[in-house]
């Protein structure tokens, strides 16, 4: 985690097994945790309340993950996004996606790498977003 900083996460992902393992790993050391089943549930709940991270499934019901990120409002500063998939990442898709993906990460995501990752990516919102 981020020193003493209390870091926000948002876990998106279809699958409630994956979904809950995330976010138990996740509050294990100490983060924050809402979780959300599918991309429209994500969006709503960043539009009620901020978050510094989300950890965000790419294949979901209702909304993918690309249409997630595409949706967000810039205002307030969005979270930023750990985009996860079992599926592989081409540059494509990178390219598609633009630069609001800080990190991709290929499921399963070890427990140490989604640790890891999320706690440079609640770094990087801090320093970002002051």
């Amino acid at each position: 985690m981020t020193g003493d900083v209390e870091v926000c996460v948002l876990v998106v992902d279809g699958n409630v097994g994956i979904l809950e393992t995330t976010a138990a790993i996740l509050r294990s050391v100490g983060y924050t945790v809402t979780e959300a089943q599918d991309g429209e549930a994500a969006l709503e709940e960043i539009n009620q309340k901020p978050f510094d991270v989300c950890v965000l499934d790419e294949r979901m019901p209702k909304l993918n993950g690309t249409e997630v990120v595409r949706t967000m409002c810039p205002e307030p500063p969005p979270p930023v996004i750990v985009m996860a998939s079992a599926y592989d990442f081409d540059s494509d898709f990178r390219q598609n996606i633009g630069t609001r993906v800080f990190r991709y990460l290929k499921k399963p995501v070890p427990p140490k790498e989604l640790i890891e990752t999320v706690g440079a990516a609640g770094e990087y919102a801090r320093a970002v977003g002051g």
